[in-house]
């Protein structure tokens, strides 16, 4: 294990067939210049290399090596641990094995954090319908992990300098968000949020504010009751513990100004990406906040539309190895 006084960043590379390896070998050379911390990726090499050669990319450099049982985190500053799986691929053309071989990624990056080899994980984005292909009822890289380190309650944020939004619900359809969201819930993710503010971003006193569902909050009931029946007695129960957290405010006009909050708690996802991504504009990420290791990931997807093209940018992915490299200082300190 390297020292205690350096963290060690596990990457995985996500799909092979879309933008994940073009935005991680984008973003290497400003990470190498910004961090300290050694990086160990997880994929195919010879995938990574053929795409850099493609794409007419800086020819990466890094230590190879398949198995990490003698690699301690200070051979160098990034080690590529080739996972050989000979897979035939096409940027843009997801399958059902590149599904199974992004998965497998993310399997060697999880045995990595069992064995204490890294203390911080980034995961390149996936496509979810090829892995639920090979693995039915995969729904998405947060709650798989979570499966995998024994976790419940997690709940994704998403974090920029500007804004931090955290969902109350992840990868389900519109029609089911009023159903999902209940008291349990939304106790259970204002917990989380406010345990990350605190621990991870060293927010003494966190203020949340809470978006309402339907259109302006509800309305005192003319548009829904969702937010009197569901939010407001939950609001009304923190709030009498001492807890700073507003709400529910119509998120149609809110974030013009989110000036004071530490966070926005939204009901479902479009809700809060649409709002976080064009104030962000590819300089933002998501973290997941309640696993026992700092994850994070860039906050698009696999964009098999572009992949192969060269023309992905890399401002998620290298604020995500950034975010994720501070963050795990803090705990190794």
């Amino acid at each position: 294990m390297a020292r205690r006084s350096t963290a060690v960043i596990g990457i995985t590379g996500g799909d092979p067939c879309g933008i994940g390896p073009e935005v991680l070998l984008k973003a290497l050379p400003t990470l190498a210049r910004s961090t300290r911390s050694p990086l160990v990726i997880v994929g195919d090499e010879a995938m990574f290399r053929d795409t850099a050669k493609r794409l007419r990319l800086r020819p990466p450099s890094w230590r190879v090596v398949t198995s990490t049982d003698r690699w301690t985190g200070t051979e160098g500053p990034v080690t590529f641990l080739d996972c050989g799986a000979q897979l035939h691929w096409r940027p843009g053309h997801a399958s059902r094995e590149s599904g199974r071989v992004s998965l497998d990624y993310l399997d060697r990056a999880v045995a990595l954090w069992r064995a204490r080899r890294i203390h911080a994980l980034v995961t390149a984005p996936v496509t979810k319908w090829a892995i639920e292909r090979s693995t039915p009822r995969f729904v998405g890289q947060t709650e798989y992990l979570a499966g995998a380190m024994g976790r419940q309650d997690v709940a994704m944020m998403f974090v920029s300098d500007q804004l931090r939004v955290v969902l109350l619900t992840r990868h389900l359809p519109l029609r089911e968000v009023p159903r999902a969201v209940t008291p349990s819930l939304i106790r259970t993710t204002m917990r989380l949020t406010l345990e990350s503010l605190r621990t991870q971003f060293r927010v003494k006193q966190p203020r949340v504010v809470v978006c309402g569902l339907n259109p302006h909050a509800g309305e005192g009931g003319l548009f829904g009751r969702e937010e009197q029946r569901v939010l407001l007695p939950v609001l009304r129960e923190l709030r009498a513990r001492g807890i700073a957290c507003d709400g529910p405010v119509a998120a149609d006009g809110f974030f013009a100004k989110t000036d004071g909050y530490d966070a926005v708690i939204c009901w479902y996802h479009d809700q809060g990406l649409i709002p976080f991504k064009m104030a962000a504009r590819d300089r933002g990420c998501q973290l997941t906040v309640g696993l026992p290791i700092v994850r994070t990931s860039p906050d698009h997807g696999s964009a098999l539309d572009i992949a192969g093209r060269g023309i992905a940018d890399a401002g998620s992915m290298v604020y995500a190895l950034k975010l994720a490299s501070r963050l795990a200082m803090q705990r190794v300190r």
